[in-house]
Formats: C-alpha cells, structure tokens, sequence
C-alpha cells in the first residue's frame, strides 16, 4: 500500500514518535509511506533525515485553504491509496483532503479528549479502550471505531548487556541508589508538580528522581523553581531533552508517572519493556499497561500524599521493585509489542479501502 501521513506538530511528543515508528515499521514490511505537514518540526526533520518524501504544509489552523488544496492535489498526485491522519488537525485535514481526491482515509485519536474533527474518517484508531470509549461517548459509530494499541520494539533488548551499569556510572549514581524517572514534556499535563510535593514528603529516604525534558520550555523552569523552594536541589536532576531514554529506563528503578491525562503513553510501554515498576495515576489508558498491585500501583491524579504512600514500599523493597518489573515485562510481552500494532494498523488501512488496497 501507498500511505500518505498527514500530522502538523512542530514538537516531539507521543503522537510524533508514534508516528515515526509506524512509517518506519510499515516501509520495513514493503509499503511506500509519505508525509505531509511541516517539515521543519520535529517529525519532519526526522523522517526527511531517514529518507522519506513528502510535501511541506503549514496546515495553519483548521482553514488553511491552499494547504487543503495541495495535500489534495499531492495525494492525487502520488496515486496514494489511503490518507491517515493524526490528532485532531491531522484527522480534520484528512478527511477533507480524502474527499476531494476520493480516496479513503483512517485517523487515530491519541487522546480521551480529541473528540472534534473525526467525522469524516472511514475508520477511526482509539490508542486505548479508554479513548475507544470516549469517542462512542461523542456519538461516533463504534463500528468505525478499532482499538489499537500502541506497540513498541523490544527496547531491553537492543541495550548493551552493561548499559545500566554505564548509564547510573556517567549520571553519577551509586549501585544501590534508588532512582527515580519521569519522561515527558514538562507540561501541566504530565504532573510534575504533583511528583515533587510527593517527594518532598519522602525527604528521609535514599532516592534521586532524573526528569527528562526540556527544561528551557513549557515549565520547566517554574518546575526547577518549585524543586528548589520545596528544598528538593541536589535530589532532583532536570537533565533536558535526551534521546537516550532507554539507557535512563535502564538505569532507573521506578518510572514515575502522575499524569492529570492520558491516553497510552509510549513511555509507559518502554518502561515495561525493561522490566521496571511503574507508579502512575488512574487516568485514561494507563490502567491497560499497568496492573494495579502487580506491574505497579495506581493512585488519583493530583494526590500527592497517594503517590508518596505507592512510593515508599518500592522505595525500601528491592525485592518488591523485581517482581513489580518481571509483570510489567510479561505484560509488555502480552499484548504491546509492534508487530501487533502494524498487523492491526494494516487491517484497519485494508477495511478503509473496502479491500481494494
């Protein structure tokens, strides 16, 4: 198949990555993947440094009428066989640009609140039961409707058999130190203040908490202001955007996570693959990657004295932070690798084009 992906974003997200690895898996499997949007975001520049074509588009707002004529006349042009779309602008510019070429097109929701904009999709991807839910909730038919995972390749594997050891040696911590990791845009959504008033309660106990993203942007800097009025400095380690976050997965012990939202967050995933427990709110998708009790704990979303009681046995456990991390690998194994994702990403493509492609 012919696959045109189109998604405006300037950034490096979930959505983004997510992205990226599937026009990389599917050209693996022997289809052509092209890309419209911006070319000189994040995903732009990545796909156009790993080969792929594709046509820059502003995609300005939801009227940006000569990007809506050219991402048609592109399609067109290219003889493509479906459009897909990502979040709300991607899902929105897809299903009009479709139906002025006439082709067939798929859009996938990465959220329980991307609810506009999805009507004109033939078939629609919930990344999560919890985003599937939310759409049949805004009336969408859920016969359009196919739950689809995210999967991810088996980072663990590819690590170096010494990389925790590297890794926690150039960070500058101890063998037995425990660690802490939060992994995602410093944004009002991912809770990083809800993480730090947690931890400002376990101030007594052995830990380091290394916070990866961009700390110059969004909130960083209020973040790396409310860890020093909280008298967190020296154990909280804001380490910027880093592209190496399974070397830091490898290295940490618990992945923190305490999102006010979220649909089916990749890191989740890759924290599962390398075996390590997970402490994150009970929002959204997360509840399918986590197993209350099991692979990790649960707590409501802004509650920092929840988050620290979750903590502070795997804080003192080792024991308990190995078998937490055995279930959440079993788990990743069960059902979030990527072969299932591009198998049911495919079969979603071949119900849109009504078995033509």
């Amino acid at each position: 198949m012919k696959i045109l992906t189109i998604l405006r974003s300037m950034k490096s997200g979930g959505a983004e990555r997510h992205a990226l690895q599937l026009m990389r898996g599917l050209r693996t499997r022997g289809h052509e993947c092209l890309y419209a949007g911006p070319m000189a975001g994040w995903l732009g520049q990545q796909l156009r440094a790993d080969g792929f074509d594709g046509i820059n588009l502003p995609l300005l707002g939801l009227y940006d009428l000569p990007s809506l004529v050219r991402l048609a006349l592109y399609a067109r042009r290219q003889r493509v066989d479906l459009l897909h779309g990502h979040l709300t602008r991607g899902a929105w510019y897809t299903g009009l640009a479709a139906r002025l070429a006439g082709l067939p097109n798929v859009a996938t929701a990465h959220s329980d609140n991307a609810g506009k904009h999805f009507g004109r999709a033939d078939r629609i991807i919930a990344v999560s039961g919890a985003v599937a839910d939310f759409l049949e909730r805004q009336g969408y038919d859920p016969a359009r409707i196919r739950m689809v995972h995210h999967g991810i390749a088996d980072i663990a594997a590819r690590l170096p058999a010494d990389a925790r050891q590297t890794t926690r040696h150039g960070l500058g911590l101890a063998d037995d130190e425990p660690c802490l990791l939060m992994a995602a845009r410093i944004v009002p959504a991912k809770g990083h203040d809800t993480a730090l008033a947690a931890l400002a309660t376990l101030k007594a106990r052995r830990w380091t908490l290394l916070v990866a993203g961009d700390h110059r942007a969004d909130l960083g800097p209020q973040t790396q202001a409310l860890a020093l009025d909280l008298g967190l400095v020296g154990r909280v380690r804001f380490l910027g955007l880093r592209e190496d976050v399974p070397a830091l997965l490898a290295a940490s012990d618990v992945l923190l996570a305490p999102s006010r939202r979220e649909a089916l967050s990749l890191t989740l995933l890759e924290a599962s693959a390398c075996a390590l427990p997970i402490v994150a709110t009970r929002v959204g998708g997360i509840g399918e990657v986590v197993e209350e009790g099991a692979s990790g704990f649960l707590v409501p979303p802004d509650d920092p004295a929840a988050l620290a009681a979750a903590l502070a046995p795997l804080l003192a456990d080792p024991a308990l932070r190995q078998r937490c991390g055995a279930r959440a690998r079993q788990r990743f194994e069960a059902g979030f690798t990527e072969n299932a994702m591009f198998d049911k990403t495919v079969a979603t493509y071949q119900e849109a084009c009504g078995g033509r492609a």
